[in-house]
C-alpha cells in the first residue's frame, strides 16, 4: 500500500490523511449539526401537535358527555314536571271513586238493576254528571243524574231501558265493572271506570238511550277534604 505524505507550514511532512466517506470537513460538520437540530426540532413540535390534538379529542369527549348528561337532567326535569302537572290535576278527581254490585232485590219502585255507588271525597261538588252502562244489543244508554256535592257517597239503582238488558260482566265476583261515570270539577272534565281515571274534553257525545234511575240515597264519608 502506497502512503503518500504532505508538508506542513513547519516543513515537516506527515503522513496525508485519507478523507473517505465517514470524514467531513469542519464546515460539513457543522452542517450536519445544525441539520440535526433541526430535524429534533422538527420531531418534537411533531409530538407536541400530537399530545395537544389527544388533549383536545379528550376535551371533545369530555364536553359531549357533560352535553349528554346536561340534556338527560333537563329530560328528568321536563318528566318530573309533567307527573307533578297530572299530580296537580287529579288532586280533586282522583279522590271520586266509582263501584257497582249487581241488584238483589226490586219492586215496583225499585227496578232490577245494578247498585252504583259514586263516592265523592273531594271538597269540590262534582258537576255535569253521567253514567254510561253498555247494554246486550251493543250500544250505550246513559243517565245524567245531579251534583255530587262533596264529602258524600250516593247509591242509585240503575236498570236499563225498557226491553233492553245490561251486557254481562266477564267476572260479577269483582262488581259490575262496566259502569262510567263522566264528570266536571273545577273546569276539568274526566272519565272514571274500569280502565282508571282519563282526562277528557267537555264536548261528550249524547246517547239516545236512556237508563232508569230509582232515587238516591246519600251518606257522608269521612277521611274528606283537599288535604285527606
Amino acid at each position: 500500500m502506497r502512503r503518500e505524505w504532505q508538508r506542513t507550514s513547519s516543513g515537516l511532512y506527515v503522513p496525508k490523511r485519507d478523507d473517505g466517506p465517514g470524514d467531513c470537513s469542519p464546515y460539513e460538520q457543522e452542517d450536519l449539526k445544525y441539520t440535526r437540530r433541526q430535524t429534533l426540532a422538527a420531531l418534537a413540535g411533531a409530538v407536541l401537535s400530537l399530545l395537544a390534538l389527544i388533549g383536545s379529542g379528550a376535551a371533545l369527549v369530555y364536553t359531549a358527555k357533560a352535553w349528554d348528561g346536561q340534556q338527560t337532567l333537563v329530560e328528568q326535569q321536563i318528566a318530573l314536571n309533567r307527573v307533578n302537572q297530572e299530580r296537580e290535576r287529579r288532586v280533586y278527581s282522583s279522590r271520586v271513586a266509582l263501584w257497582a254490585t249487581i241488584g238483589t232485590d226490586f219492586s215496583s219502585v225499585k227496578p232490577a238493576g245494578v247498585d252504583v255507588h259514586v263516592q265523592n271525597r273531594s271538597p269540590v261538588p262534582l258537576r255535569r254528571v253521567r253514567l254510561l252502562v253498555p247494554l246486550e244489543s251493543g250500544r250505550v244508554a246513559e243517565a245524567r243524574i245531579a251534583d255530587v256535592p262533596p264529602c258524600v257517597v250516593r247509591t242509585m239503582r240503575v236498570a236499563p231501558p225498557v226491553g233492553e238488558r245490561f251486557a254481562d260482566a266477564r267476572e260479577q265476583w269483582l262488581g259490575y265493572t262496566p259502569v262510567v261515570l263522566e264528570f266536571e270539577e273545577t273546569g276539568r272534565f274526566w272519565r272514571l271506570g274500569d280502565g282508571g281515571l282519563t282526562l277528557t274534553g267537555a264536548d261528550v257525545p249524547a246517547y239516545a238511550d236512556r237508563l232508569r234511575l230509582a232515587a238516591p240515597t246519600e251518606s257522608p264519608v269521612g277521611d274528606c277534604g283537599e288535604g285527606a
